[in-house]
């Protein structure tokens, strides 16, 4: 039997949308921060620095920490048209590495690969050595874990800790949803071939089906064998949970209502099938 090494379990800031506000998410997540289900969050970080300062105050009053930034992700000419213009917009919303690194040094942060390719940036990096810095795949498909890998490596042999974050959605996007479920126990193996350079996962669950797993079509066996497969050698599992419509840009007493009980369903399910 595998025994499954302590991992961080952490659950990102996106399923309050754009203009969510840190009382939302306490709504959404305080009962699973204290039953240990999360140990804490991954931060998308929108602009000004005065509201992510007054977010992660506000978390860390209910004893939720900010381990970690989502930055830019760069490469919005290498996606698909429509998301790469929701993307673009998005990105002029957030900060980037060296904002990040001024105002918030000791929290880690993650980037989408096209943006740490940048030169200017893997100078600043390089130079300015941050905590850790995670490398998320960026392009659909097996491209983009190449481009990923590529450059955990170039900045390894830079003296720079650095970490894939292997999104399950972008290597799977264009896998149709019956042919995913058919043929999960391949997936899984392939992914098992990607830890010597991703030790974290993004699991993105969100009702938004443009940048999540199709998790209702996706039965707790295999959830089991991800669990027992993959997340053994893990450092970090991070949930994404973008909402749909209007849920990408701020959430009504109605939608937070709704998403809580989606949510209570799917996390009971991750936690039964060792996922968290």
């Amino acid at each position: 039997m595998v025994m499954k090494k302590k991992y961080l379990k952490l659950i990102s800031t996106d399923s309050i949308g754009w203009l969510g506000k840190p009382e939302q998410f306490i709504y959404l997540y305080k009962d699973y921060f204290k039953d240990g289900t999360f140990d804490g969050v991954e931060m998308i970080a929108f602009k000004p620095v005065s509201r992510l300062k007054k977010f992660i105050s506000i978390l860390d009053q209910h004893n939720i920490p900010t381990i970690s930034f989502h930055s830019k992700t760069g490469g919005e000419n290498r996606l698909p048209a429509q998301y790469g213009i929701i993307m673009t917009i998005v990105n002029f919303f957030i900060f980037g590495v060296e904002d990040l690194t001024l105002n918030f040094k000791d929290i880690e942060f993650l980037s989408h690969t096209p943006y740490v390719e940048n030169k200017k940036i893997k100078d600043f990096i390089v130079n300015n050595k941050p905590k850790t810095l995670w490398i998320e795949n960026h392009l659909y498909g097996r491209k983009g874990i190449e481009d990923a890998k590529n450059q955990i490596i170039d900045y390894r042999k830079k003296g720079i800790d650095a970490h894939g974050m292997l999104d399950l959605y972008h290597l799977l996007a264009k896998v149709p949803t019956k042919e995913l479920v058919k043929t999960w126990s391949k997936i899984v193996a392939e992914a098992s071939n990607y830890l010597k350079w991703f030790s974290g996962i993004h699991f993105p669950i969100g009702s938004h089906k443009d940048d999540s797993l199709p998790i209702e079509q996706i039965t707790d066996e295999m959830l089991e064998l991800f669990g027992k497969k993959i997340v053994p050698h893990l450092d970090r599992v991070v949930i994404e949970n973008i909402q749909e419509n209007l849920g990408l840009f701020f959430s009504t007493t109605k939608m937070l209502e709704k998403q809580k009980k989606r949510n209570k369903i799917n996390f009971q399910r991750l936690k039964k099938t060792g996922i968290l």
